[in-house]
């Protein structure tokens, strides 16, 4: 609670007093929140004994148990045959049983780093708007939005450093590597989306299509499933890593001034 208002408004006002644009606020925001989360997490575990993601494990799996015992209500009010209780029944304790197993709460626990950037990514984009709409509109003229995000090209540096380490690392051998690898190359393909929704929107602006129809392609792809949302990420990805060459909105160092301008 307390990190999160400090980050933010930290970076925040630097963005808008310096006249940075969202690419500065959204990467420095997002990777400083990460490290101080994750530091906070391992410090509370390992010292305290006060693991957070054990406790929400242990409070879902309480109130799914609980929730069992009101599935033949359910399937006597909706009238439901009886192969099909059989079923849900099996599917929802496997559920349970996924949950318990200790190498999830293992793997949530080395996820943290890229859960909190994931936060620190949408926390930032809800902040973002709120300072230029309400807070600081007059400084918020000068600084850039999403329409113009391009990363750090030394970037592309971590994204083929960490996903060619989670690749090509033994994790039986090298686990803390193999981890640390999967969560700069998953934190850094966020920023790369994020760049390719980037261009999405500049494109829209530049055709006269409304803006607002870009978060309802996100929800429609997010309702879609697994299988969209795992294509669609690639694809965004490709375009935002791509964008490294292609320079699709010609934002190089005249360009930029020229925006700015």
């Amino acid at each position: 609670l307390f990190l999160i208002p400090a980050v933010f408004g930290t970076t925040g006002g630097l963005c808008f007093r310096k006249s940075k644009d969202f690419g500065f606020y959204l990467t420095l925001s997002s990777i400083i929140f990460a490290i101080l989360f994750t530091a906070e997490y391992h410090a509370l575990r390992i010292l305290q004994g006060a693991d957070i993601i054990e406790k929400g494990r242990d409070e879902i799996v309480l109130m799914m148990e609980q929730g069992s015992g009101d599935m033949e209500r359910v399937f006597e009010e909706y009238k439901t045959p009886q192969e099909n209780r059989e079923k849900l029944k099996t599917d929802f304790a496997n559920s349970i049983a996924i949950i318990k197993d200790s190498k999830w709460l293992q793997f949530a626990r080395d996820m943290v780093p890229f859960s909190a950037f994931i936060f620190g990514v949408v926390i930032c984009g809800l902040s973002f708007v709120f300072l230029k709409k309400w807070v600081m509109k007059e400084a918020a003229l000068q600084v850039q939005n999403l329409e113009f995000l391009r990363i750090n090209d030394y970037f592309i540096f971590a994204l083929i450093a960490g996903w060619g380490g989670f690749i090509l690392l033994d994790s039986n051998i090298y686990p803390a590597f193999s981890i640390a690898a999967l969560n700069l190359a998953l934190a850094v393909s966020t920023l790369y989306v994020a760049q390719a929704l980037g261009i999405i929107k500049y494109f829209m602006i530049r055709r006269g299509i409304p803006v607002f129809v870009l978060p309802l392609l996100i929800l429609t792809v997010l309702i879609l499933g697994a299988p969209v949302i795992i294509f669609m990420t690639i694809l965004l990805l490709g375009v935002g890593s791509l964008d490294l060459w292609a320079d699709f909105r010609k934002l190089g160092p005249d360009k930029e001034r020229n925006n700015k301008e």
